[in-house]
Order: C-alpha cells, then sequence, then structure tokens
C-alpha cells in the first residue's frame, strides 16, 4: 500500500475506488504489521496543533471506528440505509494528532468486524410469501432508512426496523424495537402502521416519534407534526384508543395498560435524531437510563438521593467524561469510572460509572 493513499484516507480525500482498495486492505491480516509501521511513522511526522493535552482516548478510538463504518456502509446490500452521526469526526480527528499513534492499531483486521457492529441488514421472506428487510442501528449509531414508499425513518441506538421490500395495496405495516423518529409520506388511501407490542401508530403523512426499547416499562408517542392514531390491539382486532394532535405525547405504560396523554413544548423527545441530548426536569434514574444507552456505558447510581435529583442540560456532541463532569458541577454527585478493557477480539467492555451523593 502506498503512504500516499493512506494519508488520503486519513485525511477523507480518497475517490470511492482509492477507499475500497484502502478498506479491503485494511480488512488483509497479513497487512497489519506494514500497517503498524505506517501509523509509527505517520505519529513520528505529526505536528501539535492544538495547546489540549486532556484526550479521551476511547471515544477517539471508537469514532475512528465509526468513521470506517459510515465509508463502509455505502457497499450494504440494504438500499435505502444511512449510518449518520458523523460530524464529530473532523474535531476527533483534529483531537487524534495529539493522542498515541497506537490508538489507530487495534483497528486494523477489525473493520469487518465495526461494520457489523454498527450497523447491519437483512432480508427474509415471511410464510406468505412477501419479501421483508429489517435494519439493525448498533449501540453506537444512528441509523437513516429510506422505506420503499420515500418515508424516511431514523433509528436511534440498539433499534431495529423491520418492512417489506415492497408496501401492499392496502396498508404500510413496518415493526420497530426500540426507538424510531418517523417522517410518513402523505398517502391517504394506504395507512403508516408502526407495530410495537399490542400498539398500532397509524399516520397517514405525518411527523412523530415512537420510543419502545424493552427493557422500558413505557412505550412513547410523540407527535411533530400531521395526525397520528394510537390504537390498542387484541388479537386480530384494533380500537382506536386517543387521536393525537401536534405537541401530544403518549404514554402507554407496559405493566397495567395505562395511557396517559400529555403536552410538550419542547423537543426532548426527539431530539436525538439531530445528535443531541435533551433533559428537562428530568429524574437522574431517567437520565442515567438514556446515558447508558446513548454511550453503550453501564451507569449506577449507589445512592437513593441521588435518584431523588432532576437534571435540566442539553448536550450537543459531548463525550462521556464531560457529560458527568457538568452533572458533577451543577448537582451534589460525585463519579468514579472504570477503565475499559481490551477482549479477544479486539472490542472493548463497556464502561463502568458509579454515581454517588456528594455531601457538604
Amino acid at each position: 500500500m502506498k503512504r500516499e493513499l493512506l494519508d488520503k484516507y486519513l485525511n477523507n480525500r480518497c475517490s470511492e475506488n482509492e477507499l475500497k482498495q484502502v478498506l479491503e486492505w485494511f480488512e488483509n491480516p497479513d497487512n497489519q504489521e506494514e500497517a503498524r509501521e505506517f501509523f509509527r511513522m505517520y505519529w513520528d511526522n505529526l505536528k501539535e496543533d492544538s495547546s489540549s493535552s486532556e484526550t479521551d482516548h476511547n471515544a477517539i478510538l471508537d469514532e475512528i471506528h465509526h468513521r470506517i463504518n459510515l465509508q463502509k456502509s455505502e457497499n450494504s446490500p440494504t438500499r435505502g440505509v444511512t449510518l449518520i452521526k458523523s460530524s464529530r469526526w473532523d474535531i476527533y480527528l483534529r483531537h487524534f494528532r495529539n493522542a498515541a499513534a497506537i490508538l489507530l492499531i487495534p483497528v486494523l483486521g477489525l473493520t469487518f468486524y465495526y461494520f457489523s457492529k454498527y450497523h447491519s441488514s437483512r432480508s427474509e421472506e415471511s410464510i406468505s410469501g412477501i419479501s421483508y428487510n429489517e435494519v439493525f442501528s448498533s449501540v453506537d449509531a444512528i441509523t437513516k432508512v429510506l422505506l420503499p414508499d420515500s418515508s424516511v425513518v431514523w433509528l436511534n441506538h440498539s433499534s431495529s426496523l423491520r418492512y417489506p421490500v415492497e408496501f401492499d395495496r392496502k396498508d404500510r405495516n413496518v415493526e420497530l424495537i426500540g426507538e424510531g423518529y418517523f417522517e410518513v409520506a402523505s398517502n391517504p388511501d394506504k395507512p403508516f402502521v408502526v407495530k410495537v407490542d399490542n400498539i398500532n401508530v397509524v399516520a397517514v403523512g405525518t411527523t412523530f416519534n415512537v420510543m419502545a426499547y424493552p427493557e422500558e416499562n413505557k412505550i412513547e408517542t410523540s407527535l411533530i407534526e400531521g395526525r397520528v392514531e394510537f390504537h390498542l390491539t387484541s388479537g386480530k382486532k384494533s380500537s382506536t384508543v386517543m387521536e393525537m394532535k401536534p405537541e401530544d405525547l403518549i404514554i402507554y405504560t407496559r405493566d397495567n395498560g395505562e395511557v396517559t396523554r400529555l403536552t410538550i413544548k419542547d423537543d426532548r423527545y426527539f431530539a436525538w435524531k439531530d445528535g443531541k441530548l435533551v433533559f428537562t426536569a428530568e429524574p437522574m434514574s431517567e437520565v442515567v437510563k438514556k446515558l447508558n444507552r446513548w454511550f453503550n456505558a453501564d451507569i449506577e447510581i449507589l445512592d437513593q438521593r441521588v435518584e431523588g435529583l432532576t437534571l435540566t442540560a442539553t448536550f450537543i456532541n459531548e463525550s462521556l467524561p464531560q457529560v458527568l463532569d457538568l452533572i458533577a458541577m451543577v448537582s451534589p454527585v460525585k463519579y468514579t469510572v472504570s477503565e475499559r478493557d481490551s477482549t479477544s477480539d479486539g472490542t472493548y467492555t463497556r464502561r463502568e460509572v458509579t454515581l454517588s451523593y456528594r455531601g457538604e
């Protein structure tokens, strides 16, 4: 591999054919020693371009892996699927120039694994003969999906969407696990139905968000624009529980079947689509759940007094340590973070964090 080509890759200047050549080279285990030597030389020649000496090495490594996935995803067999959340790459690249060159070495030989980790898709055919696609968005990616009717769906971290390769003549049914933001193409004659457990969210042409992670005891539907019907199903029967209007939030509680309608005036329930975490007087227990999913972390609250606290904040592109620092600044909370261990396949364990109450 010519050094000029690797230089172009690191600076995001590769043509499509050059990019394919570099990624194939990364995947070949026989090239690892040559690549290590290149990165050692590259590091020796780097010039300092930032005065900061503090760098989140794990976050940089994760972003490098993610960047490879973004480039690699263009060759995915599932059409209309795009990985997003890449705007931080330039920031991380600048930080990388002040980090140890060793950060890039674990990337070698792992391109295929991380492509599978961040985004995967599959096609299947049901007993009825209908072909389906299923798209998975991993723990560290937001995935944009273009559906056959030109509707667009954003999948949050650790989410999946199953949908027909072609919608039938009567309706447009999709199945969601996790969280999705839907911009539905208008078609009054063909309702768009999001199926989650025994819930159907029915729309014609509208914009809404559905949060339905399996580990949560609630399903939340927030309407941004248009009109949506919220249905409960029993067997093949479906009954309209509520008709939603913009700024409505409907919360369905799984264990008791209770349905609650609230009015929301901000974007906290769907800002994740734009790479933002928004908390408005949010209980710390809920904050921790969202941070765990967003950063693929394992945050544990050790003191009940911390659970009683609330947080109001907006985070855009901050790393987990930066978020924890801010929480510690604005509330009586202290935290400890464990080091992430590398596993035999070159990946890293989840980062473990403990939150405790900081007394006067």
